[in-house]
């Protein structure tokens, strides 16, 4: 038997979310689901703009606000009042991490910035997720997702060749910043251990883009050749790309030259082997000989021949599974990626799992994404209001709850 699990690994961290949509979002609930105590606070009224976005499941709980939100307790709360600064000034005096997607300075301009909150809490770790970071020619600069995957060259090399620029499918610069978001928090808690003091962290869309384009980069800096779209095609490895089978697409990797002479066999070219044309590097050189050769072979058997065939001679392939495919499939099951959340008002909500297991100090989903201003007076009770102050913010409508 293993050891007994033991309680979250950030619990006992008290987060602070000021974000919107999806990366500062996104970042919060990630640390939500390892423990932390995440507070997202929230506009009196309208509330984080994603609760509005359709469709929604039963209840009106918006797909979009529930993908980013679970773990998490809301706080709904006019930062325009005097009062309502007061208010989170007192929170952040208690709060291990703050985190803020809003427009560079915006926080500032309300005197919550860095500098003011650290004045009152030296241990807060402030971390600030922008479109283009907070310094720079565009550091004021409106910026989202698609904008960002232009704008940093993803999009360039996303599509297909002699076609128009293609978005990821995912939204991968605001997924992006939250992930090393949360890698900068965590990296500031660590040496928060050693000088018991936290630090500003930024990230931003740009760099986490810029970042993520990794080895293309480094091959135009090495090669002097400016990588192009070139669809499921790999600019190295051939063949390395969607093929049409008789039914549907397959996908096929070989990325090694033993996996290229198991694709030979697979399609019945062992000849091909010890083609000049096609060995080695040659394959890259003579690849608008040899894909269409190719595409004329697969058009032959199905997705599933081809299927058994490839990995037969242990070469990765896959079908481009669709969604309502992926959910159900077995090995998705197995590790628990899609999981239920029981909602007051939506019933049961299915959702992305954890994509992290801990082995003796697991993650967990304890919270379905809160209503607006769900928590908003058990928040100010636990930081020291009284029950006639709550009782007067609300009436002044700094404060918010469902009632």
């Amino acid at each position: 038997m293993g050891e007994p699990a033991l309680e979250a690994p950030l619990a006992g961290i008290k987060v602070l979310e000021i974000g919107v949509a999806m990366a500062g979002p996104f970042c919060a609930m990630t640390l939500g689901d390892y423990g932390a105590d995440v507070i997202k606070i929230e506009r009196v009224g309208e509330g984080d703009e994603s609760r509005q976005w359709v469709p929604s499941f039963p209840g009106g709980v918006s797909y979009y606000f529930a993908a980013a939100n679970r773990n998490k307790r809301s706080l709904a709360i006019d930062l325009k009042h005097k009062d309502g600064v007061d208010v989170l000034k007192r929170l952040a005096a208690t709060a291990d991490v703050l985190i803020d997607n809003f427009r560079v300075g915006a926080l500032e301009n309300l005197g919550l910035g860095y500098e003011a909150l650290a004045a009152i809490n030296p241990r807060l770790i402030y971390c600030t997720i922008s479109g283009f970071g907070p310094n720079g020619p565009r550091a004021h600069e409106r910026a989202n997702d698609i904008f960002m995957q232009a704008y940093s060259g993803n999009m360039s090399i996303t599509g297909e060749e002699g076609r128009g620029p293609v978005k990821a499918g995912i939204s991968v610069a605001d997924l992006g910043a939250g992930m090393f978001g949360v890698i900068g928090i965590l990296l500031a808690i660590e040496a928060r251990h050693k000088t018991g003091r936290g630090q500003r962290v930024d990230t931003s869309l740009l760099e986490g883009q810029i970042a993520m384009l990794s080895y293309h980069l480094t091959y135009y800096f090495a090669s002097g050749r400016v990588p192009v779209r070139r669809g499921a095609a790999s600019p190295v490895a051939v063949p390395y790309q969607g093929f049409k089978a008789k039914d549907d697409w397959v996908v096929v990797a070989a990325f090694t030259e033993r996996m290229w002479q198991g694709v030979c066999r697979a399609i019945g070219r062992p000849e091909w082997m010890n083609d000049e044309r096609f060995r080695g590097t040659a394959r890259r050189a003579n690849r608008e000989t040899l894909i269409p050769m190719l595409e004329e072979i697969f058009a032959k058997r199905t997705v599933d021949e081809w299927i058994e065939r490839l990995s037969a001679e242990g070469v990765p392939c896959s079908p481009v599974n669709p969604i309502d495919k992926v959910v159900n499939d077995e090995q998705v099951k197995a590790r628990e990626m899609i999981i239920e959340v029981d909602h007051p008002t939506a019933g049961k909500i299915r959702m992305a799992g954890l994509p992290v297991e801990l082995g003796t100090t697991p993650g967990s989903v304890r919270l379905p994404p809160p209503r607006l201003g769900e928590h908003s007076a058990q928040i100010l009770r636990e930081i020291g209001l009284s029950a006639q102050l709550i009782d007067a913010l609300f009436q002044k409508g700094v404060i918010a709850t469902p009632r």
